[in-house]
């Protein structure tokens, strides 16, 4: 990611692409338009296009970069021998988690690895096989333990936050969620509350399938239930199986523990309902408004979308409005080879804002700038001046808490002085842009 970002710094140098030879990899790159040769998913592959002379300059800032980076060397801390396995590691250190991010078809054997030494696995990887999936968890739940993933971007366990995750005081609240971004929301929400959350179990998108059959979301559900801080549980989903609902309605009638399901066709009102459950109330969101309105224009709404749950939930209030939108997630896979995740990096949104400023289609843009640790460290200040040369109006759903290290409310003024309104409720700027 480091190498990618810092190539495309570079004004010579367009599309960087440098990743592991993956079958996935190779595939999105010959899909670019890159001639990949066959190789081993050993290798690293390298693609970018430029000018003369750039070629010569681009690798050798790849070595620069390579060769600057340091040597992994884990010991146990006793008797200083390093590890050479992640079970290895994870019996000399008794961790209980493991949290595990490598290209898709070798995690599973991590988490095998895992799963035998005692440890709950959390997997961030993506395009792991459904079959792997459903053996990890098979063989876990038979040992007591929980798959986090795969691909499974937030979790925070006794406040202690993985992947991407929100600072927020510890409290009363903990969420099962089948979605990264969404969790991300609610923890926003529950934050402008007061409302403390202690426990994020993060399952992965497939989990609420009727394939799985939300074998890690039961566990996750039977885990909170069991912790006395915790008063009541909200379960963020996308899609929940037929027979897996039914499954899981039976489990959740036998918790002591109320559980609050939030759909993600509107984060918004399902984290009110879980708030007024903990005795909570939310009120008054925040919106910052723009110095200036900008001219209304008629044409179609684009959203260009980080968070993937955040672009269905537009999606789907759009649709709903019956308006002309174009929405995007680019945190999918076929826009983040060989590149960071636009959280990350706002490289590719930047390209495309670029692109929308001489298009007379557009009528309405909309954005989400997620906060928190992982995320970028000044992504509003990345952001300003694509939006500022922007001539519709531009709405942002700031999704980030009073604690992240960005600081929200700085980031909240930078993007109003470029010209945007910004909701802290990814619904409430989606309705706002809808009706524009």
């Amino acid at each position: 990611m480091l190498l990618t970002r810092t190539l495309s710094q570079d004004p010579n140098i367009q599309e960087p692409i440098v990743a592991m030879a993956t079958s996935l990899n190779v595939e999105l790159a010959r899909a670019a338009g890159y001639e990949v040769p066959e190789g081993s998913h050993n290798e690293l592959l390298i693609a970018f296009r430029s000018q003369e002379n750039s070629p010569v300059r681009c690798l050798e800032v790849i070595d620069d970069l390579l060769n600057q980076s340091p040597a992994l060397n884990v010991s146990d801390g006793k008797t200083g021998r390093t590890a050479t396995s992640l079970g290895r590691l994870v019996k000399d250190s008794n961790a209980a988690v493991a949290l595990i991010s490598v290209p898709g078809e070798h995690a599973a054997y991590q988490a095998i690895e895992a799963i035998e030494a005692g440890a709950h696995p959390v997997i961030f990887s993506d395009n792991m096989s459904l079959e792997s999936e459903l053996t990890l968890k098979k063989l876990a739940e038979s040992l007591g333990l929980l798959v986090m993933g795969p691909d499974c971007g937030t979790v925070m366990l006794d406040g202690v936050g993985l992947g991407f995750t929100n600072v927020i005081p510890s409290g009363p609240i903990g969420l099962v969620s089948a979605s990264g971004t969404g969790a991300q929301q609610v923890l926003a929400l529950c934050d402008h509350a007061g409302a403390g959350v202690r426990h994020v179990v993060g399952l992965g998108g497939r989990d609420l399938t009727d394939d799985i059959g939300g074998i890690s979301a039961q566990l996750g559900l039977s885990m909170l239930d069991a912790d006395p801080s915790i008063e009541v549980i909200g379960l963020v989903a996308k899609e929940i199986g037929q027979k897996t609902n039914n499954v899981l309605s039976d489990v959740v009638s036998k918790l002591s523990t109320p559980v609050v399901r939030i759909p993600i066709e509107n984060l918004t009102s399902g984290s009110a309902e879980l708030l007024e459950v903990a005795g909570f109330e939310l009120l008054d969101l925040p919106l910052w408004r723009p110095a200036e309105k900008r001219p209304k224009r008629t044409g179609r709404l684009v959203g260009l979308f980080s968070g993937g749950t955040l672009a269905l939930e537009a999606q789907t209030i759009a649709d709903a409005a019956e308006c002309e939108s174009e929405i995007l997630d680019l945190g999918a896979d076929e826009y983040t080879v060989g590149r960071p995740h636009p959280m990350i990096d706002n490289s590719l949104r930047l390209e495309r804002l670029g692109a929308l400023v001489d298009d007379v289609s557009v009528g309405t843009v909309l954005i989400d700038v997620v906060l928190g640790h992982g995320a970028a460290d000044d992504p509003a200040g990345e952001l300003q001046d694509a939006i500022r040369d922007i001539s519709v109006p531009v709405f942002v759903s700031l999704i980030g808490t009073g604690g992240d290290p960005q600081n929200r409310d700085l980031q909240a003024n930078l993007l109003t002085e470029a010209g945007a309104e910004v909701h802290l409720s990814n619904a409430n700027a989606t309705r706002a842009a809808v009706a524009r």
